[in-house]
């Protein structure tokens, strides 16, 4: 089937894009965070980074500082079900946070990074990420949530993990998180 597009249904097409797209970049809110002129320059880096994490997504919900390491915590706004698939959606907020990160003005200073998720209680996904990689696959379709995907170290409660199999068995989970889903297959729960 061969469909073509006139110029003028392509200039609307792209015109509605815009406009979403814009209204989502509002709706998020400013690029930077407005600043005071007393902050040192190394107070306004760290307000901007931590400002371009949680813009991100509204479940990242804070970032904590370490000498070259962060701490993300991901807490979405329900405790997700035990029939609910949340490593689709986690992953997807991870990789744009670490990209925001990537992105940051002096975001490339943190090295690693662990994200500690409350998916039914507090902490019970944990994942550790070394950053210096992650330029590498950025220019890569996909590669945000690739990188997400690939943490270093995985830790989870036992209730999180069998979520995370069960995901993963399903032709979903196998097909947009290969990687993901393999180290799954050989995880423990944390006792």
């Amino acid at each position: 089937m061969n469909v073509q597009i006139s110029g003028g249904a392509l200039a609307v097409i792209l015109t509605g894009m815009l406009i979403a797209f814009g209204v989502t970049e509002c709706q998020r809110g400013p690029l930077n965070p407005e600043l005071a002129d007393n902050l040192s320059e190394a107070e306004k880096t760290w307000l901007t980074i931590e400002h371009r994490i949680k813009r991100t997504d509204p479940a990242l919900t804070e970032v904590i500082r370490g000498q070259q390491s962060l701490t993300l915590l991901y807490r979405p706004e329900s405790a997700t079900e035990a029939s609910d698939p949340w490593v689709d959606r986690m992953l997807r907020v991870v990789g744009h946070g670490l990209a925001a990160l990537n992105g940051a003005p002096g975001g490339k200073e943190y090295t690693q990074i662990t994200v500690k998720a409350r998916m039914l209680v507090d902490d019970d996904v944990e994942l550790a990420y070394d950053m210096p990689g992650f330029e590498a696959i950025k220019t890569q379709q996909g590669g945000y949530v690739d990188f997400a995907s690939t943490p270093r170290s995985m830790t989870f409660s036992r209730e999180a993990l069998t979520q995370a199999q069960d995901y993963c068995r399903g032709p979903s989970g196998h097909g947009f998180y290969p990687e993901f889903c393999e180290r799954i297959k050989m995880a423990t729960a944390r006792q």
